[in-house]
């Protein structure tokens, strides 16, 4: 569950809607990242995630939107990497095996207005 401090936090504005509580977000998701496992040597989970980040700022201005979500599995490795890039793991309760879903909600200086 979302608590109100942080609704207000992705949705920019409010956590309520007409005296309704907000529990969901537009996002452009991400899903997961991967890479094959011939060509580590060439191309590192950063370089990928730096390339991935790019494109969805380059959109995001037709797409509009604060928030990127992705999926991980719980390996402490790939959420370090996301989180150094600004990631949060979303507080929940997830089943064994369950990916964790990790959100980002872009900084004002890193949304690309229309001109």
């Amino acid at each position: 569950m979302i608590s109100g401090r942080k609704a207000k936090f992705y949705d920019g504005f409010s956590s309520k809607i007409n005296g309704v509580k907000i529990t969901e977000f537009p996002a452009i998701l991400i899903g997961q990242l991967g890479k094959n496992e011939m060509y580590a040597d060439l191309i590192s989970g950063t370089e990928i995630l730096e390339y991935c980040l790019a494109k969805i700022l380059e959109g995001q201005a037709r797409l509009g939107g604060r928030i990127i979500m992705l999926e991980c599995k719980d390996v402490p490795y790939l959420i370090n990497l996301y989180e150094k890039f600004g990631f949060d793991v979303l507080d929940k309760d997830y089943e064994e095996g369950e990916l964790l879903q990790m959100l980002k909600v872009l900084e004002e200086d890193e949304i690309i207005e229309i001109e």
